[in-house]
């Protein structure tokens, strides 16, 4: 737990952040390197246009998953114990039910208008989209009560087992429909024994028993996160997971699917590193440090972050277009293009991740929201600017991805900005107290 962490003598803020998320980090590895070790392998079992159709309903589900429970799962954060945190928990679950029931009939209503290889997909993305919701929900249970270990367990149980999945699928020739199925079945693997873990018997019966009206007030009194974190975190993770859908609709599932496998490659680094220290950063600060103890700890964040992740996501891109088509096969070489024009946003991307809370941990969510705004708008205006225009597919990856870039760094001054000006208010009231 952060608290034995930081129990005996006061190390540094940093190094506790380095150590714990070490553990978390080292499962991301195993997690992680299990995705990326099965590309080679993916790439011959499955064609581009497979890897397309997996990296749009993946996009699709990782939007909408994201507000499946109404945001509602961030709340698990700042409640002040156990008895709050089940009803919270409680009010996740509703939430995803009417969601998830929702996007089915909506899915059937449009299945007319979506392309051949698609509409089977519609009756997978809500249990997709479902279980994404739950799994943030353990974790943010598992950061804010101190199982920072079964969280780590979590970073490789999915990505191992869809992994091993996909190519057991692969090989028996089920189609490029079974990476989606894979999907489905990692998320149930990692609820289940996830679940297990962090959750006692006391804690689940707590969650059945909350009283309804309970549940009720709770989402009463924590309307700024359906309000303002929702909206939020919606143009986040469309900022992320929108350009692999539009991609694939403007350009092809090919392209798609090497858009995916590029992304894939890039973002690793941050899921491994900034990832971990990110979610470390939220434990520690539950752990109720003062305000101008973060912003030293969110500094020194961004300084490991640009050495650590950054600069070698940079590289990446720059190596990208001399080893994917050795790794990957002929096919695939314009992954590797693409790879280097990802790589800058990725590196901005990598020193925002570490932050990305902060808005909800000091509940300024309308910030967050009026920054994910303009990064909404940053990344998707170049992107149509290069549509119209009529570019090839590659300069408008690479206008798109300029933007993107602009915005994580936005991202980053802003949390920065927030963290700032509360050390700055609370160091205030403290002299004031003292002169009185």
């Amino acid at each position: 737990m952060i608290a034995k962490a930081m129990a005996g003598a006061t190390p540094s803020p940093i190094r506790t952040i380095i150590r714990v998320a070490g553990g978390v980090s080292a499962m991301a590895i195993i997690g992680q390197f299990t995705l990326v070790a099965a590309i080679p392998l993916l790439a011959r079992l499955y064609s581009p246009a497979d890897f397309g159709i997996f990296t749009i309903y993946l996009s699709i589900v990782n939007i909408l998953g994201s507000i499946a429970a109404l945001r509602f799962e961030s709340s698990i954060y700042v409640v002040e114990n156990k008895v709050r945190g089940q009803v919270a928990f409680k009010l996740v679950l509703l939430a995803v039910f009417v969601t998830s029931v929702t996007t089915l009939a909506a899915g059937y209503l449009l299945l007319h208008i979506a392309p051949g290889r698609l509409t089977h997909l519609v009756w997978l993305v809500p249990i997709g989209m479902a279980g994404a919701a739950i799994a943030e929900a353990m974790s943010c249970w598992s950061l804010r009560f101190g199982y920072v270990r079964d969280f780590a367990i979590g970073r490789v149980i999915q990505p191992a087992t869809m992994a091993f999945l996909q190519l057991i699928f692969g090989v028996a020739q089920l189609g490029g429909e079974a990476m989606a199925y894979a999907h489905i079945l990692s998320q149930a693997v990692l609820i289940l024994v996830i679940g297990t873990r962090i959750l006692s018997w006391q804690d689940a019966s707590g969650i059945v028993r909350a009283p309804w009206l309970t549940v009720i007030a709770a989402a009463r009194r924590e309307y700024k996160f359906p309000l303002f974190d929702l909206p939020a975190a919606l143009a986040g993770f469309i900022i992320i997971n929108l350009p692999a859908i539009l991609i694939g609709s403007l350009f092809g599932a090919n392209f798609a699917g090497f858009f995916g496998v590029a992304a894939r490659f890039v973002t690793a680094p941050i899921a491994l590193i900034a990832n971990p220290l990110g979610n470390v950063f939220v434990a520690i600060a539950n752990e109720g440090r003062n305000d101008r103890s973060l912003l030293g700890t969110a500094r020194g964040l961004l300084i490991l972050a640009a050495s650590v992740i950054a600069l070698p996501i940079l590289g990446l891109g720059l190596a990208a277009p001399y080893f994917v088509v050795p790794l990957l096969g002929e096919p695939w070489m314009v992954a590797g293009q693409i790879m280097s024009a990802l790589a800058c946003m990725g590196a901005a991307q990598a020193l925002a991740t570490p932050l990305q809370m902060v808005p909800t941990i000091l509940r300024r969510q309308e910030v967050r929201l009026l920054v994910d705004l303009a990064r909404t708008l940053l990344m998707f205006g170049p992107l149509a600017v290069g549509v119209h225009a009529g570019w090839q597919p590659l300069h408008v990856i690479y206008l798109m991805a300029a933007g993107g870039a602009v915005g994580f760094a936005l991202s980053t001054a802003a949390s920065l900005l927030l963290l700032t000006r509360d050390a700055q208010s609370n160091g205030a009231c403290a002299t004031i107290e003292l002169l009185e």
